[in-house]
């Protein structure tokens, strides 16, 4: 769509399918693109112990740490660091596990962004979608094994059954130098409609592949204006 400001005609933010439909080797749209979550392993945060819960399950209760599980590109851009506090950024009170009818109850994804400050006070700008999955069995037994070690064998038995019940948040993050939120958020929701149509989750075709990653990774910012700005505010 168009904007006019002061009797000029400049391009408003552009549609993620126009991010994603061209290349080129000049700064792009997104340096980094990052998912985030526990599905790999579920570190308890450190607010988070077993002795002190109440009733009920100790794993719907507690707080994990969420970590970047995958990233690309996997080298460091050229003057730009990746940061891997940004798993921090898309989770910022940890993850919390709920059973599958609470996840279906929120089965919209929600987008959120944000700006991270780095120490050397740079600026990077980010959006994430986060949804529920389920959470692997394996993930779940080897937690109970680890921080429960000293709890009864009825409690650990009770815990283990929720294997293949428990979904956790998950989340899909872009990191610019520009910000521009609307693209970003609606590059990130169609890179959620990718991901669901790759079929099994459990499956490595599941993932989203760096063929279908890298036009968004290399496509240029547009010149609004020729300002060197980025696009016009709301």
């Amino acid at each position: 769509r168009e904007r006019r400001l002061a009797g000029q005609v400049r391009p408003g933010p552009p549609k993620a399918s126009a991010l994603m439909a061209c290349a080129s080797d000049a700064s792009p749209i997104a340096y980094y693109y990052c998912e985030v979550g526990v599905r790999e392993r579920l570190a308890l945060s450190r607010t988070s112990r077993p002795e002190e819960r109440t009733e009920g399950s100790f794993l719907l209760q507690a707080r994990f740490e969420p970590s970047v599980l995958r990233r690309l590109p996997l080298e460091e851009r050229p003057g730009v660091r990746f940061a891997p506090e940004v798993a921090m950024f898309c989770f910022p009170h940890g993850v919390r596990l709920v059973n599958a009818s609470v996840a279906a109850a929120n089965a919209i994804p929600k987008v959120t962004s944000f700006v991270l400050t780095a120490s050397d006070k740079s600026r990077m700008y980010g959006a994430c979608i986060v949804w529920y999955e389920p959470l692997p069995d394996g993930v779940v037994q080897a937690c109970v094994d680890e921080v429960m070690p000293e709890c009864d064998g009825v409690e650990r038995a009770a815990e283990r059954a929720l294997a293949g019940e428990l979904h956790a948040p998950e989340a899909i993050c872009l990191l610019s130098s520009a910000p521009i939120f609307e693209a970003l958020n609606s590059c990130c929701r169609q890179l959620f409609r990718m991901r669901l149509s790759g079929g099994d989750p459990a499956s490595t075709e599941y993932m989203l592949t760096e063929a279908s990653l890298r036009p968004l990774l290399t496509t240029p910012l547009p010149d609004y204006g020729g300002g060197g700005g980025g696009p016009p505010g709301p």
